[in-house]
């Protein structure tokens, strides 16, 4: 049974908008998947207030809605609450013939710290490669290009305006109030390029004063060329199994209960491939490490170990501490930096020598794609393989943004195989919401908010599932989830979670061919999986209402696939 909290996320609603030409979404305070005369346009535009750790305070929002000559005229009163701090604001969303206009009118009651306050343009992820024109506040205007791989660093600075051109529509935002910058949100598996004030290269955080205000505005500008007719693709409802493949279902792992997690025996689930250890040192790495054996043992696989230090000096007391004999995977991570640095490197791998460590050595990132994206040329080049981390949620909770991060996943993995030059990745910790603050400005408070109330949901089991399709990929040896018990875990004082349970079925097939297919059906993720003489299928539903399926099978015969929102399923099929 769903909980109020997270039926209220699962099924939020959300109000169509039109006017004229243009279409769009509100959820809550986010107008979203704009379109004029079907052509897509923009992911999202909303307005976002951040505390000095880049927290991003959750908005309460009432609203008021008129209609008039084929305008549309939304007032939204927003309450920004979070983490001590609050703010207030009105955004009035003007929809009319050929434009459409945000505007943001911001005012603090109290004092606090920010890093950014203000409106925020998604533009669309298959934007990547589109030429656009980018004007500075001076008036001068450049051309460029919306970047294929994802961009380390911001593609555009110094904007306040943008021109490009889709399916034979001229669009233009027009930017006032601050200078916006854009930034590559695929880095965080985000779904969308993401243009923004205040520019990163002034000073954050800054103090925030009782009675301060912010005004900003977002122009939205359609021009029509020749009418060019923009096909759809209608409602398939059938998929086609094909007999033969190019990628293989990864080795699955899970990361260490929590130690403030109270103890829960694990079970043996055959094919999963380690338990995944995160140690650092301190006065309970020892017991880290003794409570991570003992789990190791019930699940009777080995210990992949991750280890984050903030000297190269403290890696040979870790490692003084581990049964080497167990550990499968060593990799070394500095503390602040968050990645592999060269110094650490060649600690890690004399130190690993002198005792004896036959394992495989992985350099990399300890949390996101970002932070290997903007270390590339650093990245150890003798490294046996490359690591990073995953969580959809680094800036947004809303259902719709966690599940559009999926194909961003499989993005992320290509980026870092190229990265590294082809080198296996071993992906993880792949986490619902974030192990720590990977940007905050003063010490990290993330570990208390780990936990998603989603996580023993099926949601959790759908999401899982589209995850581990997306990280599918040649070059992607394992991936590592969750946790092995606890509030983060697949394991519940009852059994597993409907998560755990599809895990589980995963594992057992591991290392067989993932069979390719024919047909999309919006919203389902659809697995199919040869295991020796027999088929599997896993499908996932990821949205909120029922879908059936028909898929047929490469002997000719056919199967009905019915899934109930935010669901997964296997069938094993002859």
């Amino acid at each position: 049974m769903i909980n109020d909290e997270n039926h209220s996320r699962l099924f939020a609603p959300s109000e169509t908008v039109e006017a004229a030409a243009w279409r769009a979404e509100l959820r809550n305070d986010e107008l979203s998947d704009i379109t004029f005369n079907g052509i897509p346009v923009l992911r999202a535009i909303r307005a976002v207030v951040r505390d000095h750790d880049w927290r991003t305070l959750a908005p309460t929002v009432s609203r008021v809605a008129q209609h008039a000559d084929g305008a549309t005229t939304l007032l939204l009163d927003i309450d920004f609450a979070g983490f001590g701090s609050s703010y207030t604001g009105e955004l009035a969303i003007h929809l009319m013939k050929d434009s459409v206009k945000v505007t943001f009118d911001g005012v603090a009651p109290a004092a606090f710290r920010s890093n950014r306050i203000g409106l925020v343009v998604l533009h669309r992820p298959d934007d990547a490669g589109r030429a656009v024109t980018i004007g500075s506040p001076g008036g001068a205007s450049s051309p460029s290009f919306f970047p294929k791989d994802i961009s380390p660093h911001q593609p555009f600075l110094d904007v306040s305006l943008m021109e490009w051109e889709r399916d034979g529509t001229r669009f233009r935002l027009d930017f006032q109030g601050d200078v916006f910058e854009t930034e590559d949100q695929r880095n965080w598996t985000d779904a969308s390029f993401k243009t923004y004030s205040t520019p990163l290269s002034k000073p954050f955080p800054v103090d925030v004063s009782a009675g301060d205000r912010v005004h900003q505005s977002v122009l939205l500008t359609a021009t029509p060329g020749p009418v060019v007719p923009v096909l759809r693709p209608g409602p398939e409802r059938v998929l086609t199994v094909l007999d033969g493949g190019t990628a293989r279902v990864p080795a699955l792992s899970l990361s260490a209960t929590s130690a403030t997690a109270p103890r829960t025996r694990s079970e043996p689930i055959p094919g999963l491939d380690a338990l995944l250890l995160e140690l650092a040192p301190g006065p309970d790495a020892e017991g880290s490490i003794r409570r991570a054996t003992d789990e190791a043992m019930d699940l009777d696989v080995p210990l992949d170990v991750r280890l984050s230090v903030d000297s190269p000096d403290r890696i040979g007391e870790l490692l003084d501490l581990l049964p080497l004999d167990k550990v499968l995977r060593l990799a070394g991570f500095d503390a602040f930096s968050h990645v592999t640095e060269p110094g650490l490197w060649d600690e890690l791998k004399d130190q690993a020598r002198q005792r004896g460590f036959s394992g495989a050595l992985l350099a990399g990132a300890r949390s996101h794609f970002t932070e290997l994206n903007r270390n590339a040329g650093r990245l150890p080049p003798d490294a046996d393989a490359v690591s990073f981390s995953i969580t959809p949620q680094m800036h947004a909770t809303e259902v719709p943004h966690v599940v559009e991060t999926l194909p961003m996943q499989r993005l992320v993995a290509l980026n870092a195989l190229r990265i590294g030059s082809g080198r296996p990745l071993h992906l993880g910790p792949v986490t619902l919401k974030a192990r720590f603050n990977a940007v905050a400005t003063e010490g990290d408070e993330a570990a208390a908010e780990a936990t998603d109330p989603l996580q023993p949901e099926t949601f959790t089991a759908a999401w899982l599932m589209g995850s581990i399709a997306a990280l599918s990929v040649p070059g992607v040896e394992s991936v590592s989830y969750f946790e092995a018990t606890g509030p983060r875990g697949i394991r519940e004082t009852g059994g597993l979670t409907p998560a755990g349970e599809l895990l589980a079925a995963v594992a057992a097939v591991r290392g067989c061919e993932v069979l390719d297919v024919a047909g999309e059906v919006p919203g389902l993720v659809f697995y199919p999986v040869r295991d020796g003489g027999r088929t599997v299928l896993f499908a996932a539903n990821l949205t909120a209402k029922s879908l059936s399926v028909v898929v047929r099978l490469p002997g000719g015969d056919s199967t009905n696939l019915e899934l109930e929102p935010w669901t997964a399923v296997v069938r094993r099929v002859d």
